[in-house]
């Protein structure tokens, strides 16, 4: 089984597409109706259907599916199809990015920055059997805690990791550290490391620059600083990033990547943010650029 290939030509044609996985937002109501109109078009051209054990769960039968385990899934799948918004291709992203999965979305969320399609454009799923798609390969972060001489906590990020305190009542002191060698002291509410496709999320909120996908930048962007405070700092995709906490009154801090659960930190841990080694592929149907994107979703430009 060969996944589908980054390719530089739009006409250039894939190999047979055999299995396409599905994967819902198994939360939000409607998605079993979404799973039928999007099976029955993969189905026109040829393809198998994967659904995982936890897509069950929102009413599928599994009649006319194959039914594997997500590994399973992710080894056997030719593409992905993720029906939900941009929180549910985050949550994909860290399966599929070790196997190369390129993943299609489709937006039934809210903004649906990430995603290619809205619903009624489902058919356009089409295009990626007729070879009419590129690949849009956007970096991960790699988050680690080093306790000691132990890695606690390890995950991949494809927007951003935050390290955050735990009430709102409380400030954080942390010190930012580049290929070890000293930045800056933050103090203030956290600090969000992202990546060029998280600089459209929480980042921006926090007045962080919006970078573009190719630039593959790491950027550190304080929230709420106390003091007088550069709003970001931009690092090379080359260096890595070390944060290291200070408690004092009792503060509770955490570390989060994505949305996910926050580890909570203790004295001396350090968290480390890198590069990830492996990439998000996204696929891309309609030809629209980053900027047009970026228009579209943030209204720039717009009364």
């Amino acid at each position: 089984m060969e996944h589908l290939q980054s390719m530089t030509n739009k006409q250039k044609k894939c190999g047979t597409i055999r299995k396409v996985l599905l994967w819902p937002n198994t939360g939000k109501k409607g998605m079993a109706f979404a799973v039928r109109q999007a099976a029955e078009v993969i189905r026109e051209f040829g393809a198998q259907v994967i659904l995982t054990d936890l897509a069950l769960t929102i009413g599928i039968k599994p009649d006319g599916f194959l039914v594997y385990s997500v590994q399973k899934a992710m080894i056997e799948a030719d593409f992905i199809v993720v029906l939900g918004g941009d929180g549910t291709i985050l949550a994909m992203a860290q399966q599929a990015a070790p196997y190369h999965v390129p993943i299609l979305g489709v937006n039934l969320g809210h903004v649906g920055f990430m995603s290619e399609l809205e619903f009624p454009e489902l058919r356009l799923i089409g295009r990626v059997f007729n070879g009419e798609y590129t690949i849009d390969e956007r970096m991960m972060l790699d988050v680690e805690v080093l306790r000691g001489e132990e890695i606690v906590y390890r995950t991949m990020a494809l927007n951003e990791a935050i390290i955050k305190t735990g009430s709102i009542f409380r400030i954080s002191l942390l010190d930012i550290l580049c290929d070890r060698e000293p930045v800056c002291s933050l103090h203030g509410d956290g600090v969000i490391i992202s990546t060029p496709t998280g600089s459209t999320a929480y980042s921006l909120a926090a007045g962080g620059p919006v970078i573009e996908p190719s630039a593959e930048n790491i950027s550190v962007v304080p929230i709420c600083p106390h003091g007088v405070q550069p709003r970001s700092y931009l690092f090379s995709p080359h260096r890595e990033i070390c944060i290291q906490p200070r408690f004092f009154n009792d503060a509770t801090i955490f570390v989060s990547s994505d949305g996910r659960r926050g580890f909570e930190l203790t004295d001396g841990d350090h968290v480390f943010v890198r590069k990830a080694p492996f990439c998000t592929r996204l696929l891309r149907v309609k030809g629209n650029s980053f900027y047009s994107l970026l228009n579209e979703k943030l209204t720039i430009g717009r009364n």
